[in-house]
């Protein structure tokens, strides 16, 4: 499929968006001058030669501000990440064709990876047709234990955490946590192992005693692990209890117990990559179960979710291309990032029938579609939309369309230009299902879940700073200017009444550890709202840590 369908893929993107973004790529290490280039050693045939690892410790100690006491203590206690983990990642080794496509994705799936900060591969030494490789990563401080403290949209959350996510160097992850928020207090543990048996399937178990319920989760399988697999094949379930609220203005106006089963099977097959594009066909049957009543010790809910069970087989079909952009300081801060700015389209779809356990007939439907562009050497935009679904004898319910532009400008020297614009369109939702709008999702000068409705647009104008600074060689420093402008239109499902378009200005302090395998970043924000009701607090304060600036 050539870049002259890609209009095709723009049509696809239903909302009709058209922001613009942009980025500065990282300049990518370059190779020793003895070595040819990537085109020369392609063009020859060259095989890879020798494979080299080197696996850095958390600090650089001939770096002479890490060569610190402190420092040299924890990467003594520190235990690097194994060499088997990171060989198996890679999709070369020795006696394969030379290949930069093969070099720069092993680079984007090992960067996936929560306990690395810096993954660079390139070739070091040529002759006799052979090029010897090298892969450079350096591990960050994995073993977390401690406390936290957030705060956003006029509501607090608090969680204590005993987790590492690369046991004894292993890669894989083990979570013990509690945390408390406006929903529930969560007793939560997770085991999450990214090559089970030293094989590229993956395995994720978890334990969650809740304040209100219980939730067990188990997936289990091998998926479409880099571009050119050949086959997935996966087991997902889930199942447990919870009091789940509905929302107006911010308040809770109705409670209910839900118990919810979800089940699914699924395997696909692909040809691989083919002239730098990848499609896969996949097959499955889900079962989803949700039934409610009255929750225990809260008043009678106004109108309680109907009950609803769906069993489904279903086929999808996904096509991708190989088109990725490596950039720095956009999203995070002093770390190298993968974007997306091929095209993708991907279509799903099922028929629920009581013929396979289902309470109706319904046809299931699921799609997206998403790609990118880089505007200037300064500027890159993203755009994404996707639509879920059911279709059933009164037509389509329970279905929301959303559509994003994400714009990126590197402006004032290194600093960047953000702006993101969103929008949602819904259609006879369930009862249990809203689409909010307030200070925990965007609209961070308003308390949480404010407002509701079918329709919801959120605007975000940001300023973002990267300061340099680099405090104990532990954090780095980022500020941020912003603005905020959405709102919902209220529709059949809308609960509370209708406020208009809302506005806020804001102010914000960003920290981003270095060292820390949760790759997160610290939020401190003012919020000043400019509309709303006058009850509102005229400043809302906000901690948070997100995956992103």
């Amino acid at each position: 499929m050539s870049r002259s369908l890609r209009p095709l893929f723009l049509a696809a993107l239903c909302l009709p968006i058209s922001l613009g973004v942009a980025a500065n790529a990282s300049a990518q290490p370059s190779p020793p001058s003895q070595v040819p280039s990537d085109e020369v050693l392609e063009r020859e045939g060259a095989v890879i030669g020798e494979v080299s690892l080197r696996i850095e410790n958390i600090f650089d100690p001939n770096d002479p501000k890490e060569d610190h006491r402190l420092f040299r203590l924890a990467n003594r206690l520190h235990r690097t990440t194994r060499e088997p983990v990171i060989e198996r990642q890679l999709l070369f080794k020795s006696g394969d064709r030379y290949s930069r496509r093969a070099l720069d994705e092993s680079e984007r799936i090992l960067r996936e990876n929560r306990y690395l900060i810096d993954v660079k591969i390139r070739p070091v030494r040529y002759s006799d047709g052979k090029v010897d490789v090298e892969v450079m990563t350096r591990d960050v401080w994995t073993l977390n234990v401690g406390g936290g403290f957030g705060r956003s949209g006029g509501t607090s959350t608090t969680h204590l955490q005993l987790q590492d996510t690369n046991f004894l160097g292993t890669g894989k992850s083990i979570t013990l946590e509690q945390q408390s928020d406006v929903d529930r207090t969560t007793l939560l543990f997770r085991y999450d192992d990214a090559a089970l048996l030293g094989s590229h399937a993956r395995l994720s178990a978890g334990y969650q005693s809740n304040s209100d319920g219980n939730v067990q989760s188990l997936d289990v399988g091998q998926p479409f692990y880099s571009l050119d697999s050949r086959w997935s094949a996966f087991f997902r379930g889930t199942s447990g209890d919870s009091v789940e609220s509905l929302y107006a203005l911010g308040h809770r106006i109705d409670r209910f117990h839900q118990l919810h089963d979800f089940y699914q099977v699924q395997g696909g097959v692909s040809k691989g990559l083919v002239d730098g594009w990848t499609s896969r066909w996949s097959g499955g049957f889900t079962f989803l179960r949700d039934r409610f009543e009255a929750a225990d010790g809260f008043a009678e809910p106004g109108i309680l979710p109907e009950d609803r069970t769906l069993a489904y087989p279903w086929i999808s079909w996904e096509t991708l291309e190989d088109d990725y952009l490596k950039g720095r300081d956009l999203d995070q801060i002093e770390r190298t990032e993968d974007f997306h700015l091929g095209s993708r389209l991907f279509l799903r779809l099922g028929w629920s029938s009581p013929l396979f356990g289902g309470d109706r007939e319904a046809a299931i439907v699921a799609g997206s579609a998403d790609t990118g562009f880089r505007l200037t050497r300064t500027q890159t935009l993203l755009l994404t939309s996707d639509l879920t679904g059911r279709w059933g004898s009164g037509g389509a319910e329970n279905s929301i369309l959303h559509g994003s532009a994400r714009y990126y400008w590197r402006d004032f020297g290194e600093h960047l230009f953000f702006t993101t614009l969103e929008g949602d369109v819904a259609h006879r939702l369930d009862r249990d299902n809203q689409l909010l709008l307030g200070g925990d999702n965007g609209l961070r000068g308003y308390p949480l879940r404010y407002q509701d409705g079918d329709r919801r647009v959120l605007l975000t104008l940001e300023q973002r700073f990267f300061t340099g600074y680099y405090p104990f060689r532990l954090f780095h420093v980022g500020g941020a200017v912003f603005f905020d402008l959405g709102r919902t239109w209220p529709g059949d499902s809308a609960l509370a009444p209708n406020l208009g378009w809302l506005r806020d200005l804001g102010i914000g302090l960003r920290l981003s550890s270095s060292r820390s395998g949760l790759g997160n970043v610290v939020h401190m924000d003012l919020a000043f709202p400019l509309d709303g009701e006058s009850t509102i607090k005229k400043v809302q304060w906000l901690v948070r840590t997100k995956t992103s600036f």
